[in-house]
Formats: structure tokens, C-alpha cells, sequence
């Protein structure tokens, strides 16, 4: 009779334990990947009630109603809650909270249920005064604010203000610096307190190698570019025409005087006489023309090379590239024609 050849136990036992590991692995992973990703894109404020005496499992499946969490991450949230021990500092009131929210911004916000905090979200590639904008839309629906949208653009451009700020890049204009992302502001912010919040955002998450210069670029690769794919070959066709001395003739940089980005570009606005005209001056504008990104901003810092020095959007927004100008002139007739 033939021996089976079986496996010994602690073969076995070994093969279950490294299955085991890469399963904690995957499930630590995605905790720590959940924690931090907004539910979603939108930033739509929803009114939430908690009243008091409400369990977890019952605030969590109100949260999930109400588009504030997404059911595959109830689990998630709920690991959280545990770990962290916040289950029991979840208070009762009524919340104004936006639907953008990651699970560790949603769970702190359910922490304050008299003093709420403002979230105000600020989108890539708005200019300073539709940031100012914004900014007041939001706190105003609360008496107690003190915000100012004329203090803020004045605050821009102050230079004592600015000197305080401890910036790496020598500048007057803080445009450009007004970094986009979610923020919970306080019912009690005044206008200074706002800018020093954007400001300090910029200063903890934007390379410390940026030049001025590269902001520039960076602000207006977010406004010519459409997503993560193109904004980085974009940047590089940008650059290298500036590098070999071309005009880059970015529509963007027409649109920035105007303070319009839907204007329809004219054979006027691309032969005024201005400094952000890329049309007709060589190099980049005086200032970024929007407060860009960071993905616009790694985008310039590292630029993909390709053969390409000319690019336009198709009606459909879809990027075309080409080589020579006679490929940019065919693009051109085949695509917005």
C-alpha cells in the first residue's frame, strides 16, 4: 500500500497564517483608505438630526438615508468608533453637513452638536475673489460670522499682512495661495482667521521646493487641464515651449482679466496689449491666474515628456494633441469646426 505524501501540519499551519496576514493586510488597507475619502463629490449640505438617546447603529443607518455615508462603509465607521472611542461623544443637535465629508471629518463633526463648526469646500481653480465669494456665501448664514469679502481681497494684497505669513516664495499677491479643500470653520471666524487657515493648509501640503514661477504654471495647468491624465502631459508641453522660447498661448490666461472663464475667447482678447495675454507676451503672467491644486501642482513639478508642443479640447472636453503645427491645424478643423 502507497504512503499518501501529505503535507505536515505546520506546513499547513504556516500556509493559514500568511493567508491570514495578507488578509489583515487588505482589511487594514482599506480602513485606513476609507477613513480618509470623501463620501463623495458632492458638497451639497444636508440637514441631520441626532436626538438624544439615538444609538449608533441607528445614527449610522440615518447617516447612510441621508447620503452621508455610504453603506460599504458602515463597517468601517462603525471600527472607527470603537478603536477610537468616540461612540459616546457623538452629541445630539441639528447638523448642516455636506455630503464630501471622509468618515474621520463625518465623526468629528457629530462631535459638536451645540458649537458646529461652517464646512465650507473650495474648489479647484477658482480665482481669489470667487474665493472671497464662496467663503461669504457660507459664513454669512450665520449671524455670529465676522467675514468680510472685501477685507479678504484687501488682505491679499497687503503687504504687512503677507509678511506675517512666513511664506517660502517672495510674492504681493496671495493668489495662488489660497489652497483648495474642505475647511470647518468656526461660527466665530473673522476674515484674518479664515486666510490664515487657507494659507496654512498651502504651507503643510504644497512641496517645499515650489518657486513662484511653478505656481504659476501649476495655476494655469489646473484651468487648461481636465483630469490626472492630461494635466501632467499638459504641463510639459507648457514648459517646453517656454523653455525653447515659444508663446504657450493658453486660452486660460485670456480668461483671468475678465474674471469670466466661460468668455468666449474673441481675435480681440488675443491681441490685447496685457500682461496675461500668452498670446502676444512671451514667458508666464505676473501672477497665477487661479489657486491651483494639488495634483495640478505635482502635475508641474513633474511634467511628462511626450513629442507633443500643441494641444486643444474638442467640444466634448477630450484633449488632442499634436506634434507640428500641421497636425495642431488639423486637429483644429476636425475637431471645433
Amino acid at each position: 500500500m502507497k504512503r499518501e505524501n501529505n503535507p505536515p501540519l505546520g506546513k499547513i499551519f504556516a500556509m493559514i497564517l500568511g493567508a491570514f496576514l495578507i488578509l489583515a493586510f487588505v482589511v487594514f488597507n482599506s480602513y485606513k483608505k476609507a477613513l480618509i475619502t470623501p463620501n463623495s463629490d458632492n458638497s451639497e449640505t444636508i440637514n441631520f438630526q441626532i436626538e438624544e438617546g439615538t444609538s449608533v447603529d441607528t445614527i449610522l443607518e440615518n447617516l447612510i438615508n441621508s447620503n452621508l455615508l455610504g453603506r460599504n462603509n458602515r463597517f468601517f465607521t462603525k471600527a472607527y468608533l470603537r478603536f477610537s472611542k468616540l461612540g459616546d461623544k457623538i452629541q445630539a443637535g441639528s447638523y448642516q453637513i455636506p455630503q464630501n465629508l471622509s468618515i474621520k471629518e463625518l465623526i468629528n463633526t457629530l462631535q459638536n452638536g451645540k458649537e458646529q463648526d461652517i464646512w465650507v469646500t473650495i474648489p479647484e481653480g477658482l480665482r481669489k475673489d470667487e474665493v472671497a465669494e464662496l467663503i461669504e456665501k457660507e459664513l454669512n448664514k450665520y449671524e455670529s460670522t465676522d467675514f468680510s469679502k472685501e477685507e479678504f481681497l484687501e488682505l491679499t494684497e497687503n503687504p504687512e499682512f503677507i509678511s506675517t505669513l512666513n511664506l517660502p516664495i517672495e510674492t504681493s499677491n496671495l493668489e495662488g495661495f489660497l489652497f483648495p479643500d474642505k475647511y470647518a470653520l468656526s461660527p466665530n471666524s473673522t476674515t484674518e482667521s479664515v486666510m490664515n487657515r487657507l494659507i496654512k493648509n498651502f504651507l503643510n501640503k504644497v512641496p517645499l521646493e515650489i518657486t513662484y514661477e511653478d505656481l504659476i504654471m501649476a495655476s494655469i495647468v489646473e484651468r487648461e487641464g481636465n483630469n490626472a491624465e492630461d494635466r501632467p502631459v499638459i504641463a510639459g508641453i507648457l514648459l517646453k515651449r517656454i523653455k525653447e522660447g515659444w508663446l504657450i498661448q493658453a486660452d486660460a490666461t485670456l480668461l483671468y482679466l475678465p474674471k469670466d472663464w466661460k468668455h468666449i475667447i474673441t481675435i480681440q482678447d488675443k491681441e490685447s496689449d496685457n500682461p496675461y495675454n500668452s498670446y502676444k507676451r512671451v514667458g508666464l503672467p505676473p501672477t497665477p491666474i487661479c489657486n491651483p491644486g494639488i495634483e495640478a501642482i505635482n502635475a508641474t513639478l513633474s511634467p511628462k515628456e511626450s513629442p507633443y508642443y500643441y494641444y486643444i479640447h474638442d467640444n466634448d472636453g477630450i484633449v488632442r494633441y499634436a506634434t507640428t503645427l500641421e497636425q495642431h491645424t488639423q486637429n483644429v478643423a476636425k475637431y471645433l469646426r
